[in-house]
């Protein structure tokens, strides 16, 4: 995994889109190892509540990767699409942890799918970066990439939530892990728009 991740090194683009969506990832990763221990915590929900969340969650996903991100991307541009998803998720992401009501949570969830553009966009603009006998690289980097974050993302988040739900914490925040994601959406978000300052000249499909 190491040495496929040193071969992204090799473009500046893939370089600084790889580390946009490390902290996508690690935020994600985040949200999903500690989404049913808010939930429960929080408003008492039962597992037949979260299952009914995330197959709202399926349903929007599928949606959205199967027919908008075909129709939004082109029309918004990859650039464009990529630092949309991003604003929408981490806005997400902070209505999550703010909720006061468990029911706003499956509005929240539908409105936090469509930041799901924002993967597809960025894998579009590594792909381009690279040439057609390096896509293999590419795609173990990517690979490597997800593999850390599915071990990051629910250490840092289990831990936030478990620590700021406890007598030790100076002040009680069931949704830090939440609140930690935004961070680190908005993270990513400087880190695409430093990548495309630096090489102007990436190609999209739509601007």
């Amino acid at each position: 995994p190491i040495g496929t991740l040193s071969a992204l090194t090799k473009y500046p683009v893939v370089l600084g889109l790889a580390f946009t969506l490390f902290l996508m990832g690690v935020a994600q990763r985040a949200l999903e190892s500690t989404w049913v221990l808010f939930t429960e915590h929080r408003f008492d929900w039962t597992i037949k509540d979260t299952g009914i969340s995330l197959a709202v969650v399926g349903l929007a996903a599928a949606i959205v990767q199967g027919g908008l991100v075909r129709r939004v991307i082109p029309m918004l541009g990859e650039r464009r699409a990529l630092t949309t998803g991003i604003v929408i998720s981490s806005i997400a992401y902070l209505l999550y942890g703010l909720a006061p009501a468990g029911w706003m949570l499956y509005v929240f969830l539908v409105f936090g799918a469509l930041g799901g553009i924002a993967g597809p966009a960025a894998q579009g603009l590594m792909s381009k970066a690279v040439p057609p006998n390096e896509q293999g690289m590419l795609q173990g980097g990517l690979a490597s990439v997800t593999s850390i974050t599915n071990v990051l993302g629910p250490l840092i988040a289990t831990n936030l939530f478990g620590y700021f739900i406890s007598d030790a914490a100076p002040v009680k925040v069931p949704g830090a892990a939440f609140f930690a994601g935004t961070i680190l959406l908005l993270c990513a978000l400087v880190a695409a728009r430093r990548t495309f300052s630096r090489v102007p000249a990436i190609p999209t499909s739509g601007g």
